[in-house]
């Protein structure tokens, strides 16, 4: 009787077993940059014990998809639940047996070696994918255009195309323009560019890059069309990067200028100095160029750089201005720019001219403002002479209440006029921004823009800068800003 149980409960432990199972399948061979997936499937009716593989030998393993589906077999509930996961591996590696426990019964998978493969070229009479420079060997920070070119048969009714991210590890890139479409015999042709700059020596060469090309599948005879996902690469690009000479950045081929407005000026009056650099190469690598300058006054913005393709070259422009006060002479140095002409193999030196800037002297400024003086004094005298000479002609008493009459209407005139502007002048934005000013440092940031708008404004914002009287300076300065109409 003992024996019969024993054989039943076998039995039962059997049967039931049968609906009770763990499946792992993936590949054995996985490729470099590309996702590995495996899926795992578990039949029972209870999961007691699921691992812990969130990381597999130093890669983060994402779940991607779950289907749980459950049916009745012989009076018994059977569970199937089918997990897919996906993580991107940059070498071989052995993926590691896991535990489960399904129904009180534990299950155990084998070990697998994983092979990664490094892509290669997709070879193929319907698509071709390539990759191809107009030579293979650059020196760091050297600009070169890299062309993608995929070619697919007419017929081929592509649905979607999508070129995967390029990863272009030690460059600096960026896409030139848009994609161009064309014909070329039994193909069709899509071409995209790069401007890429290689940052170091250990470059060795661009790895292959992908495309994702979704087509009509002409395999499948349903009623309704479906497509498919074919995964295309192309060749890898070889390359020699050369180390540049000492100390140097820039690479191609430059001129450099400057330019100032005037060279003799007044005191308090600012100079206007302009750099240029032209040419082709990395321009972008030209850094914000300083002045060396001391002593005097220097205002200055951003570089303005610009940039485009021409004729496959990476041309540009660069371009800064700065302004100058000075309350003495000054010169402005030479400037040298350096860069490696990848023609002539050599380092090459350019020079802007400098220049002296002559501030005129106070006791010139003098001169002329008594000579002025002198004319106007001249004038006023002659002015007199003509109006005794006008009186003596005219009755005495009618030329008085006349001159009486035409002062009290020109006194209301302007005495309207000057309330009008009066109250213009009050509301001025500038004006209360100057009235309220706290510090000579607030008055100059606000007073800045309006440089060389007036020379007697210029003067008074120098005054400002050499720690004189700040409040009566700012009561000149609201004058001159009254009389400026500002």
């Amino acid at each position: 009787m003992k024996i019969i149980k024993l054989f039943l409960l076998l039995k039962f432990l059997f049967i039931y077993s049968l609906f009770a199972n763990v499946n792992l399948s993936m590949n054995d061979k996985g490729i470099k940059g590309e996702r590995f997936n495996f899926t795992i499937e578990l039949i029972g009716e209870n999961v007691d014990y699921f691992p812990d593989f969130s990381n597999i030998d130093g890669n983060i393993v994402h779940e991607i998809s779950t289907n749980i589906s459950t049916s009745f077999t012989n009076g018994k509930i059977v569970k199937v639940i089918k997990k897919t996961y996906s993580f991107e591996p940059t070498k071989s590696f052995l993926f590691p047996s896991l535990n489960f426990v399904i129904d009180g019964v534990e299950y155990k998978t084998s070990q697998k070696n994983i092979i990664i493969e490094n892509p290669s070229k997709t070879i193929s009479s319907i698509f071709d994918l390539s990759i191809n420079s107009e030579k293979n060997e650059f020196y760091v920070n050297e600009n070169f255009i890299l062309k993608i070119i995929f070619k697919y048969k007419k017929n081929i009714q592509i649905v979607d195309l999508s070129l995967d991210k390029p990863s272009f590890k030690d460059f600096w890139y960026k896409q030139i323009g848009e994609s161009k479409s064309y014909e070329e015999g039994e193909y069709n042709v899509v071409e995209l560019s790069f401007l890429l700059t290689p940052l170091n020596t250990s470059i060795e060469k661009i790895e292959p890059l992908s495309l994702n090309v979704q087509v009509l599948d002409e395999s499948n005879k349903s009623f309704f069309s479906s497509t498919k996902v074919l995964k295309i690469y192309s060749n890898e690009l070889n390359l020699n990067i050369k180390e540049l000479p000492n100390n140097i950045t820039l690479v191609g081929d430059f001129s450099i200028e400057s330019i100032i407005d005037k060279q003799k000026v007044k005191v308090g009056e600012a100079v206007s100095y302009k750099l240029k650099i032209k040419g082709n190469g990395n321009i972008d690598d030209i850094p914000d160029i300083k002045l060396p300058l001391t002593d005097i006054t220097v205002y200055e913005n951003k570089p303005i750089i610009k940039t485009k393709i021409l004729e496959n070259e990476y041309v540009g422009e660069y371009e800064k201005t700065f302004l100058l006060i000075s309350d003495r002479s000054f010169e402005i140095p030479a400037l040298q720019l350096e860069y490696f002409d990848k023609n002539r193999k050599e380092v090459i030196k350019k020079n802007t001219n400098s220049f002296y800037i002559e501030i005129l002297s106070s006791d010139t400024k003098e001169t002329v403002l008594q000579k002025e003086i002198k004319i106007e004094k001249q004038n006023e005298d002659l002015t007199k002479q003509l109006v005794t000479i006008s009186i003596l002609e005219q009755r005495v008493l009618f030329f008085i209440l006349g001159v009486v009459s035409c002062l009290l209407i020109i006194s209301l005139y302007f005495y309207v006029i000057n309330s009008k502007q009066k109250k213009e002048y009050k509301d001025s934005s500038l004006t209360k921004r100057v009235s309220s000013s706290k510090s000579k440092e607030e008055l100059i940031k606000i007073l800045a823009i309006y440089l060389k708008v007036d020379s007697k404004l210029d003067e008074l914002i120098l005054k400002l800068e050499k720690d004189e009287d700040f409040k009566s300076l700012k009561k000149e300065i609201l004058k001159v800003l009254k009389n400026l109409k500002l």
